[in-house]
């Protein structure tokens, strides 16, 4: 299984709710980890042919937070995931993505706020699926069991 992260992809972009953040730019920041056994190819002949394009997923990244107007960071982080899935549905199990607003208009707050989302491809009945430091299956009943992973 390989683990390909891209941090701190620094946007200065206009989202919010309140008016002012519709008009004037702020920054955000997004990293994004995706989970995919289909480059092992690429690993094997240090042949880029076979490995992940990382300026498209940065390119596709930066349309959905410079080409959109989004009210919640939620919204966005859901964006990015499922659009990344949609896009190399072929390449990625797994696509989790942290966008943080790093200066929120809230009075007296000097921290950033983020929302983490994680989209995942359709398995196969029985397969495990591996979530942030737990393994989980999905019963007859359609049910996600997880167990930490020891």
């Amino acid at each position: 299984m390989f683990y390909l992260s891209f941090n701190g992809m620094e946007f200065l972009a206009c989202h919010g709710v309140l008016p002012e953040e519709k008009e004037t730019p702020q920054k955000f920041m997004v990293d994004i980890r995706i989970e995919t056994d289909q480059i092992i190819e690429a690993a094997n002949t240090d042949n880029i042919k076979y490995a992940l394009d990382y300026v498209g997923v940065y390119e596709k990244v930066k349309d959905i937070m410079m080409n959109n107007q989004w009210n919640l960071i939620e919204t966005m982080a859901a964006a990015i995931s499922t659009t990344l899935m949609e896009k190399y549905d072929e390449m990625i199990i797994s696509v989790y993505t942290r966008v943080t607003k790093m200066n929120p208009p809230i009075e007296g707050f000097v921290g950033n706020i983020s929302c983490e989302y994680s989209a995942f491809a359709p398995r196969e009945e029985g397969d495990f699926y591996d979530i942030d430091n737990e393994y989980a299956y999905e019963d007859d009943d359609g049910n996600l069991i997880s167990f930490p992973r020891l």
